[in-house]
């Protein structure tokens, strides 16, 4: 018999011979099988209409062309003295580890100097006796 004709190895004349049991299971995992649109969400699959012996290619483009941005990016990006500048980072010769000590250290300095100056500042009474308010 000629291979060609042999109808006991196509899947349907074999599904015939599985007991009914493994044949509604292999039913319910089919209905249970995600969609393409959820395997594409999960990462599974790629999102793409390109042809899938150019999907390769097409990461590889993709990849060059994110790294051409990010060099560039890295190439224009703002120096140190200009993000000091621009108040985006401070001007400061203390390592890096201690400057948010220094932060801290320097809040606690201008608040002992504010509470300094309450203490001096006049009362309402003495304001009104200087004729400052009325």
């Amino acid at each position: 018999m000629d291979s060609n004709t042999d109808t006991s190895s196509t899947p349907a004349h074999q599904a015939e011979h599985l007991p009914q049991q493994v044949i509604d299971n292999l039913a319910k995992k089919i209905e249970r099988r995600p969609t393409r649109e959820q395997l594409e969400d999960h990462h599974v699959l790629l999102k793409t209409t390109v042809a899938p012996a150019l999907q390769a290619q097409q990461q590889k483009l993709e990849r060059s062309l994110l790294e051409d941005r990010l060099e560039h990016k890295l190439e224009n990006r703002p120096t140190q003295s200009e993000l000091v500048e621009h108040n985006v980072l401070k001007s400061t010769t203390v390592a890096p580890a201690l400057q948010a000590r220094q932060v801290e250290l320097e809040r606690s300095r201008l608040h002992d100097k504010l509470d300094a100056k309450l203490e001096h500042r006049p009362t309402r009474e003495e304001l009104v006796k200087e004729h400052i308010i009325e």
